[in-house]
């Protein structure tokens, strides 16, 4: 019996977990590039949905980034820190061509020139 119950809690460790439900596709990509970058599998769910908005409801189109659940405490860390940046950092001016980019972004998304700190 015993070698049940193990086998029934690894399985669960091994379930895809919702960790964050995006504002849209690039922020769920960041998301995901940032827990990647951490050394944990991820995965967004809902992506290909998003060109059907207007069509199907919005609530089922939903971006969310997933990860297994024995990583969803790191994870869930590393989007804290991230919030936590987005909320202090200010936004800035890309010095080469002036585009706007959010306090995230290290480089410009327009002409791809690195954020002068």
């Amino acid at each position: 019996m015993q070698n049940i119950n193990n086998k029934n809690s690894t399985d669960s460790s091994f379930q895809w977990v919702t960790i964050y439900k995006a504002e849209n596709t690039l922020e769920a990509n960041i998301i995901k590039g940032l827990i990647q970058t951490s050394g944990i599998e991820c995965k967004i769910k809902g992506e290909m949905l998003q060109g059907a908005l207007g069509e199907i409801p919005f609530d089922q189109a939903q971006v969310s980034v997933q990860v297994y659940a024995i990583k969803e405490r790191h994870a869930r860390q590393i989007l804290l820190n991230y919030q936590q940046v987005k909320q202090s950092a200010p936004d800035w001016v890309c010095p080469n061509c002036n585009e706007h980019n959010g306090s995230t972004f290290d480089f410009c998304w327009s002409c791809e020139t690195l954020k002068n700190d």
